[in-house]
């Protein structure tokens, strides 16, 4: 961990390396994780932290909503079952975050997209040339993205932006794209890196699937004697 440096007479605490954070996620999380996962998880972890000692991290509840969407998708099929939770927990805590809140916030934001709040989102969509309702909660949420500082936009941003559109269309997939779109004009978010960020993401979920059904083969025993090297290597980022 760097020193700490001094302001003034206030004394601004260290800044964590990337080691000191995988440090803590073990100490959460001590037991081993499998190796196609691995991987995955230290990634992820990287991210958040190099998105948090930017001096540009803000959270907004968007960011909560991609982290808990990747987190849920990437880790779906993971066993034992009961080992998700203290992977997510680890992640979280090793940030100096509470899941609790991750988890409220990324809840909320779901709730509010399949009820009155994704009907009126949805009439929005159509004349999207319209300002964002001040009286709607979700709107409301969404704008207050734009309230300065305004947050430092990472890929997780982006899954969050495509899980709310998911929630809000769930029957609507060719309408998927063109409202993601429209939310990253109204955020003012850079349309083609949130395009490239959702291309990598689409990418890691089918190779981390390629390399989960490998993995069931193996752990069937029909490929017992394959070394671990040979699972597909997942990038989470």
């Amino acid at each position: 961990m760097e020193a700490s440096v001094s302001k003034g007479n206030a004394i601004v605490p260290p800044v964590p390396t990337v080691a000191d954070t995988k440090r803590a996620f073990y100490q959460h999380h001590p037991r081993p994780i499998h190796s196609v996962y691995q991987r995955v998880m230290e990634e992820m972890l990287v991210e958040m932290h190099l998105l948090q000692v930017n001096a540009g991290f803000r959270y907004h509840p968007l960011y909560a909503l991609g982290v808990v969407t990747s987190f849920d998708t990437l880790m779906a099929y993971y066993t034992p079952v009961a080992h998700r939770d203290s992977i997510f927990q680890a992640l979280c805590r090793a940030l100096g975050h509470d899941p609790e809140v991750f988890r409220s916030d990324a809840q909320r934001w779901q709730t509010l997209a399949q009820g009155d709040s994704g009907t009126a989102l949805r009439t929005w969509f159509s004349q999207p040339e319209a300002t964002l309702s001040a009286h709607d909660p979700l709107q409301i949420e969404l704008q207050s993205w734009l309230t300065p500082p305004v947050p430092k936009y990472s890929r997780l941003v982006g899954i969050g932006l495509l899980t709310l559109v998911q929630r809000v269309f769930p029957d609507g997939e060719e309408q998927w794209p063109t409202a993601v779109q429209t939310l990253t004009h109204t955020l003012n978010l850079n349309g083609e890196k949130v395009e490239r960020d959702l291309d990598l993401y689409r990418s890691t979920l089918e190779r981390l699937t390629q390399a989960q059904a490998m993995l069931a083969d193996i752990l069937k025993g029909g490929k017992a004697k394959q070394p671990t090297s040979a699972l597909p290597e997942v990038p989470a980022s």
